[in-house]
């Protein structure tokens, strides 16, 4: 099953700024669609929306039951830091610890994705 996020800073002037910002996943295939405010970086943002996934998930396992599980993002930095391909600083360290514990208990693939693609991001309104 196909899973999407999407995390967003509406001031994108400086990446690293603390922001208002919206966390999304969408999930085609069950018809759901999320998206909640979320105040950080847009790297917070775009982890705050792949933990929210998770959570989801974990959360709802008869959705999930025998399925495979193939998680698209469009930030490279999360991919590549929850992949292991990228280092990671100590201020997103946690986020890509939490990632990696439910990689632990959930068995899914994280890919990258352009963000045209992303169906998560088709929700937001600026």
């Amino acid at each position: 099953m196909q899973c999407y996020f999407h995390g967003k800073v509406f001031d994108q002037r400086d990446i690293l700024k603390k922001g208002n910002g919206i966390v999304s996943f969408s999930i085609p295939d069950v018809g759901i669609v999320f998206k909640a405010k979320y105040k950080g970086s847009t790297k917070e943002c775009e982890y705050a929306s792949l933990l929210a996934l998770l959570e989801f998930i974990e959360l709802n396992p008869q959705l999930f039951k025998n399925r495979g599980l193939e998680i698209y993002g469009d930030s490279l930095v999360v991919v590549h830091q929850v992949n292991m391909r990228m280092g990671c600083n100590g201020e997103l360290e946690s986020f890509r610890n939490l990632a990696l514990n439910y990689k632990r208990k959930i068995h899914y693939t994280l890919n990258w994705i352009p963000q045209g693609d992303n169906p998560a991001q088709n929700y937001l309104l600026e």
